[in-house]
């Protein structure tokens, strides 16, 4: 019965034109192909910086702050024991307020609207730097997830875009801003987050070295020659190992050949690494900002271009 089940069908294909059956074999498969880039919105909170859900090891979806300026993913730790991630040692987690030794473990895979990379580091944390604004957040996605992919992050529509093939870079023109990265230290397995050149109206034209901070909220000046400006605000800025007490002033900052008004808080902290970077950038300050992990380079406020990235997935509604 099987087989003359499957004469019958063998049959039926093979009195169909060739050019039909060839063009429906290649529509299934084309349609069965994973999507290399993905659309997902921003999760509604009363803040700044981008929220978006994610799945670990399957698990979730839970909101966690996108945060180009951390080298590693990290829950808290209740979230840990729930996915019951098992301790694989510990290590050294390094902010410009010191540092502090964390958990660490591994999980096989973090997916974002179904992008996933595997085998990844995350650190255990008992609470999470942000505060009431941002209560119900249970980790941080940082650059050993991210720079597997270029990313647009776009406040003005709240949305992120992740691109695993290269045609969302495509897709955008606009003048390129050099990508660095920090120096290897030893005993630092990760080491992806973005840094670029910038001057500021108050340093002449010494370049600044900043790093590109979707995980910041304000412009912080950061080391040992961040001095408190006179008839400045006195601000408070927390990060996941403490606090520091800083001064605010409004200064004009200078990338590229474009250049905004912005407020500055400058911190003086005898543990920043002056070889790391200077300053922190929040990606809050632009309408977009493409970083290409691939290209090493970044767009601020990218333009279309004529060429469309394939193959997109919008994963939900948008975030009003």
């Amino acid at each position: 019965m099987r087989r003359s089940l499957f004469c019958s069908l063998l049959s039926l294909l093979c009195s169909v034109p060739s050019a039909i059956v060839l063009l429906s074999l290649t529509t299934f498969f084309e349609s069965a192909a994973p999507a290399q880039t993905v659309t997902v919105p921003m999760r509604s909170y009363n803040d700044v910086r981008a929220v978006v859900a994610v799945k670990v090891n399957g698990a979730g979806p839970y909101d966690f702050v996108v945060d180009t300026g951390a080298t590693a993913t990290v829950v808290d730790a209740a979230l840990f024991a729930e996915l019951g991630l098992q301790p694989e040692g510990s290590v050294a987690m390094g902010s410009a307020t010191g540092w502090q030794t964390q958990v660490r473990s591994t999980v096989k895979e973090i997916s974002v609207g179904g992008l996933a990379a595997q085998d990844l580091t995350v650190l255990s944390v008992k609470s999470l730097p942000f505060g009431s604004g941002l209560r119900g957040v249970r980790g941080i996605l940082g650059e050993n997830f991210l720079h597997h992919f270029d990313v647009l992050i776009d406040n003005q529509h709240r949305k992120i875009m992740l691109d695993a093939g290269g045609s969302l870079a495509d897709s955008f023109g606009g003048e390129r801003l050099p990508i660095a990265f920090p120096a290897a230290v030893e005993g630092e397995e990760m080491r992806y987050r973005p840094m670029v050149s910038v001057t500021l109206a108050s340093s002449g034209t010494r370049p600044v070295k900043v790093l590109l901070d979707s995980g910041a909220d304000n412009f912080v000046l950061v080391g040992k020659n961040a001095q408190p400006w006179a008839r400045s605000a006195a601000v408070g800025v927390r990060t996941v190992n403490g606090s520091m007490a800083c001064t605010s002033s409004e200064d004009r900052l200078h990338w590229g050949k474009a250049s905004s008004e912005l407020t500055l808080v400058s911190c003086q902290s005898p543990a920043a690494n002056p070889n790391d970077h200077e300053g922190n950038l929040p990606t809050a300050a632009f309408k977009q900002i493409l970083i290409s992990h691939a290209g090493s380079y970044a767009i601020v406020n990218p333009a279309k271009s004529n060429r469309a990235p394939q193959e997109i997935a919008t994963v939900g509604p948008l975030a009003r």
